[in-house]
């Protein structure tokens, strides 16, 4: 077992969220793009979340 594991959660961490934030963007515009009211309710759970 290497003993880097702490920075390999802290990168595996950083790289998870950047991932979720990348996936509620792009969902967020492609609901715009779609339907501007499917747009407005994923704004709204993106507020809630």
């Amino acid at each position: 077992m290497p003993q880097l594991s702490p920075l390999f959660w802290m990168f595996s961490t950083l790289m998870i969220v950047f991932l979720l934030v990348s996936m509620m963007m792009v969902f967020y515009m492609n609901g715009i793009n779609f339907n501007s009211i499917d747009g407005s309710k994923v704004y709204f759970m993106n507020w809630c979340w």
